[in-house]
């Protein structure tokens, strides 16, 4: 894997990254109504 800024590579960031993705996984399954406040 090419990393083009060093803290890519450290656990904490690749962890993050994933987290993140989960969250808009779980967001799009809300009501409309319930995603305004949290996806803006």
């Amino acid at each position: 894997m090419s990393y083009t800024f060093s803290f890519e590579k450290l656990n904490v960031w690749q962890d993050s990254k994933e987290l993140v993705k989960l969250i808009y996984l779980i967001t799009q399954k809300l009501p409309g109504k319930e995603k305004f406040g949290l996806t803006n």
